[in-house]
């Protein structure tokens, strides 16, 4: 989406991301109704599941240990561009120029 800005709207891009872990939802009420059946809210993938039944909505455990795993995984990725100079804001902007070199968007 930078890119199209960019490129189609002509103007400088400040690129901001959420990372690591944004897979829990906090809800305003603890259960939610359909069709007269009372079942706990969903609350992300990191707790229940969201499918509209009494067994995908029981917190889970095991989810959260595989959260903390993907969340660390992530974070273990993004510190290793960061150090390795991937982060840099030059390779970035080359990265994207030179995908807008081979798409068609790119004869703008």
């Amino acid at each position: 989406m930078g890119v199209v800005l960019m490129f189609g709207g002509q103007v400088l891009v400040v690129k901001v991301g959420r990372m690591a872990g944004q897979f829990a939802k906090p809800r305003s009420e603890p259960f939610e109704e359909k069709d007269g059946v009372k079942l706990p809210s969903y609350r992300g993938d990191n707790v229940n599941g969201d499918d509209f039944t009494e067994k995908s909505r029981v917190p889970d455990p095991q989810r959260m240990i595989r959260a903390y795993a993907q969340s660390v995984a992530t974070l273990n990725l993004l510190r290793a561009f960061a150090t390795g100079g991937y982060a840099a804001m030059q390779r970035v902007t080359q990265w994207n120029l030179d995908f807008m070199d081979h798409h068609e968007q790119g004869d703008r």
